[in-house]
């Protein structure tokens, strides 16, 4: 998460420019770990740019078209973890260190979402309507598919949000309050966070109060953008179940060491040790929005 700050703004301005980068990833199975994705995200972290470093990481199933279908299946690891009421009550949280449980709700920064009272399944959008940051506009999304990660000669695909065209709306195309995205065009970002905050200002009542804020989005539905980043990968998915991969599901990653579980035991493990394993399997999704700091 990048935040520009230093702005020649009014004392007490409560705006911020966010940029939110999302690594997406698609894998073989439904294999990855909930450990699995933290490692990869991390080791992301510590080897791409600043430009490109990523916030989150979703990965998504390479054996369903539908965007919707995340690497890793238990749904327990996004709840309970933020009881903020503390009621012991079960919570739904939007992000777990990253790992972003729905595409259609990505958080704008890691944590930044407040968690919701509900227990509702993965692939069920719940609604999260704000936290430490509201979204106030989209200025720029960009794209790319690492295709092919060889330190001699790296390259990327360009990906154009802004020219996917309309077409017919992805099958996850269901908003949080019933809403639809239609068509997969990056200016529908855009437009979801405008739908969104229509909408959860209809569904708390708070549009008849006078000069009540109401309807804050705090999450991005990139559901359209990463359906067809991942519809183009020249690969067949990332293998969670099999080499470096696999061992990164197993263990748990501290400073770029991997713990294998065995007394004192570490194995180093860099960027360079997976990126062959994600190359054509794997895009960076850059938004770069103002938002209100809540």
């Amino acid at each position: 998460m990048g935040a520009i700050g230093g702005l020649d703004v009014a004392y007490g301005a409560q705006l911020q420019v966010v940029r939110t980068n999302l690594l997406l990833v698609e894998v073989t199975s439904a294999n990855v770990t909930e450990n699995g994705g933290k490692n990869v995200l991390e080791l992301a972290q510590q080897g791409l740019p600043a430009m490109l470093k990523p916030d989150l990481i979703y990965c998504t199933d390479d054996a369903d078209a539908d965007i919707e279908d995340v690497g890793w299946s238990d749904v327990a690891i996004f709840r309970g973890s933020r009881d903020v009421a503390g009621t012991s009550t079960t919570f739904t949280a939007a992000d777990n260190h990253g790992l972003v449980r729905d595409i259609r709700e990505v958080p704008v920064t890691p944590g930044s979402v407040l968690p919701q009272q509900a227990t509702t399944a993965l692939g069920t959008a719940v609604g999260f309507t704000g936290g430490k940051f509201n979204v106030e506009a989209i200025l720029s999304i960009g794209a790319i598919e690492l295709t092919a990660m060889d330190g001699a000669s790296p390259a990327a695909t360009l990906l154009d949000p802004y020219s996917l065209g309309e077409g017919t709306p992805n099958t996850f195309s269901d908003g949080p309050n019933g809403g639809v995205v239609a068509g997969v065009d990056g200016n529908n970002v855009y437009s979801r966070a405008m739908e969104m905050a229509f909408e959860n200002s209809q569904v708390n009542a708070t549009m008849a109060a006078a000069g009540a804020p109401g309807g804050g989005v705090g999450v991005l539905d990139l559901s359209g953008i990463c359906e067809f980043a991942a519809a183009g990968f020249a690969g067949t998915g990332a293998n969670f179940g099999a080499g470096d991969l696999n061992t990164l599901n197993g263990g748990d990653i501290t400073i770029g060491q991997l713990n294998d579980g065995s007394a004192g035991a570490s194995t180093n493990y860099a960027w360079d040790d997976i990126d062959d394993e994600l190359a054509n399997n794997a895009a960076i999704i850059s938004v770069v929005s103002p938002c209100r700091v809540a």
